[in-house]
């Protein structure tokens, strides 16, 4: 009988490791699926966010062209505009002097509301441009960070996978033990 619990001692410790191994595996799988989930929904945001970036830019780009037309193209009536006023011709003067003064007072109004359309047009484009520039960089913030952490879950995955066949060595040999 003072074989027979050795044995059973044996055996009993031989069950108690292939247990602890066999849960220690499974929680290691466990996390291993878990941080692969993680990085695939990390990776599916990252994808959404770059369309969405891609999206945004091209609609700055289109937006920025026409605030930059349109003031460009108020300049350059501002510019002819002034030249007319400035330049009127003698004869022009002459036939309708009574018109003068209102002439010189639409001039003026006109003048002043492309101007301000001028103005209106280039604090667009600038902020558009401060708006582009802001979202670029939260992009390329979100990017680095996502990098990181796929990088540091790629790296935690690998430790794992290394600890699993280990624990997996480990519990065929406990197992070989115990059959023996």
């Amino acid at each position: 009988q003072t074989c027979a619990l050795p044995i059973s001692a044996n055996s009993d410790k031989s069950g108690v490791r292939i247990e602890k191994a066999t849960a220690a595996i499974a929680e290691l799988k466990q996390q291993i699926k878990t941080l692969q989930e993680q990085t695939a929904e990390m990776d599916a945001a990252q994808a959404e966010a770059t369309s969405l970036r891609t999206k945004e830019h091209e609609e700055f780009l289109k937006a920025s062209k026409d605030y930059k037309d349109s003031a460009d193209a108020v300049a350059n009536a501002i510019q002819v505009l002034q030249e007319y006023y400035s330049g009127g011709s003698f004869a022009q003067v002459k036939e309708a002097p009574e018109l003068g003064g209102a002439k010189t007072d639409i001039a003026e109004t006109i003048m002043s509301m492309l101007e301000v359309a001028e103005s209106d047009f280039t604090s667009l484009l600038a902020e558009s441009e401060a708006s582009e520039k802001a979202a670029q960089a939260s992009y390329d913030k979100l990017t680095e960070q996502n990098t990181v952490t796929k990088a540091a879950n790629t790296e935690e995955i690998k430790g794992k996978e290394a600890k699993v066949k280990s624990e997996e060595t480990a519990l065929l040999v406990e197992i070989g033990r115990a059959h023996v």
